[in-house]
């Protein structure tokens, strides 16, 4: 095997294939932050949040150029057999080996690193997950020290000739377990290991340290970082009901990036809070419980309210979901069973952990949607004796119609739930009594809040 950073045919045309769908997986695809990637050719050490296995690497790799190669670190023990190995040695991934890969194999780690130097010297960039492995909780976990070795390793050997940067990266999912809802990914301003290699020389401990501590905050102000050990669903709910409350629907800004700071912002009042004032954050907790069981006996999502300030007229909208059905039905007819097939291999081959699911989802999608889409058009083609430019239009069709079909289905259960909303506000019954005491919960969490 040649190495690791070198560009191959078939290694680009799958890497502009992956990239192709991976931003048209989800709903909205924002970058913020990119006047912080460096443009002088500087050594780059990527440092992302870990929330979702492959998706994660895709989005580190939207961000550089297309013919430099992002080369990652995982486990050692994805590494075992042959084939695997020249697999991940073909995506451009190295093992990185822990202590319980056992104690006579850390070792390998040296040259792993030296690697890792020889893929800066050239330009190219790394990318090395710097809270070692997964989690699916929004919070930034506690930093291992890998990355801040290989980086104090790399400068050391380039000296002055050239400054090694890590770049903090938020990465920021809608939903970790679905497709179709936004991804943030934010890029923080870069971190400048040279600005800590005289500290290092005199104490590698201490410079590592306030290292760490500066790429864990930088970490912490790019994503929803729910640093609490009790509260986590709480801070969740009341996070999207702040969100929800104060955003003003604007169609010339980004209302979802204007929420995620919201979000942003109420989390760091929820941290506050907790550390001081425990009693008004038991009481924030029970609201948010009783809040959370309410709407879950009414079938509402919280963003329901969010809806209500977003008000269109009801006509009006019903007559854009009636015009727009048959462009849904094309949609759905060509689309439904190379998107619900991934979903139960998924299932089939019993997946139990919920941050490998749209990872797992996307990459067979990769390989339905084409399958499907050429048997579908050979089909259409042989059974309607289609001319070419007819064929050429079903395949756009089958394309085009996908994205479409997923908004419109989106907005119509959007529609009902509203109808049910508007529907319990004029009626005398049980659910309409929950209804109400929902909104009386929402407030009195708002109302709490501000006056924290």
């Amino acid at each position: 095997m040649g190495k690791i950073y070198e560009f191959t045919p078939s290694y680009m045309l799958a890497k502009g294939y992956l990239l192709f769908g991976f931003k048209r997986f989800y709903r909205e695809f924002i970058v913020t932050g990119r006047e912080n990637l460096p443009v002088d050719g500087s050594p780059v050490i990527f440092a992302p949040n870990h929330l979702n296995a492959l998706m994660d690497a895709l989005a580190i790799s939207t961000l550089v150029p297309r013919t430099k190669a992002v080369i990652y670190l995982a486990r050692a023990d994805l590494f075992a057999h042959k084939t695997m190995a020249r697999l991940m040695h073909f995506a451009k991934i190295m093992p990185a080996f822990r202590m319980r890969d056992g104690f006579e194999n850390l070792e390998k780690n040296n040259r792993v690193f030296y690697q890792c130097v020889d893929v800066l010297r050239f330009s190219h960039s790394l990318c090395i997950m710097p809270e070692g492995g997964q989690g699916e909780e929004r919070k930034i976990r506690p930093l291992v020290k890998g990355i801040f070795r290989v980086a104090f390793e790399a400068q050391q050997q380039f000296g002055e000739a050239k400054k090694v940067k890590i770049i903090p990266v938020g990465i920021n999912f809608g939903d970790l377990q679905k497709s179709g809802k936004q991804i943030i990914i934010n890029i923080g301003t870069p971190i400048e290991v040279s600005d800590y290699m005289s500290g290092f020389l005199l104490n590698p401990v201490a410079a590592t340290n306030e290292m760490r501590d500066a790429l864990r905050n930088s970490l912490s102000d790019l994503t929803l970082d729910m640093a609490t050990a009790k509260y986590y669903k709480s801070f969740e709910t009341i996070s999207e009901i702040v969100s929800h409350e104060y955003i003003e629907p604007d169609k010339k800004a980004n209302n979802t990036l204007e929420e995620f700071r919201l979000k942003q912002e109420t989390i760091r009042k929820l941290i506050q809070i907790e550390n001081d004032d425990p009693d008004k954050m038991k009481d924030l907790y029970r609201l948010a419980g009783t809040y959370n069981r309410i709407i879950g006996k009414l079938k509402f999502k919280s963003g329901i309210f969010n809806q209500q300030k977003r008000y269109i007229p009801t006509f009006g909208l019903f007559l854009k979901l009636l015009l727009g059905l048959p462009v849904f039905l094309i949609g759905f007819l060509t689309n439904f069973l190379p998107a619900m097939l991934p979903v139960a291999i998924r299932k089939l081959l019993r997946v139990s952990y919920p941050g490998f699911y749209t990872s797992v989802d996307f990459g067979l999608a990769m390989i339905t949607f084409p399958v499907f889409y050429i048997l579908q058009t050979v089909a259409v083609a042989a059974i309607f004796n289609l001319s070419w430019w007819m064929i050429l239009i079903f395949i756009a069709l089958q394309f085009f119609s996908r994205p479409f079909a997923v908004t419109w289905y989106s907005r119509t259960r959007k529609f009902i739930a509203r109808l049910r909303f508007d529907g319990l506000l004029v009626q005398r019954s049980h659910a309409a009594n929950l209804l109400y005491r929902a909104i009386s919960v929402r407030n009195k969490i708002i109302y709490k809040l501000n006056n924290a």
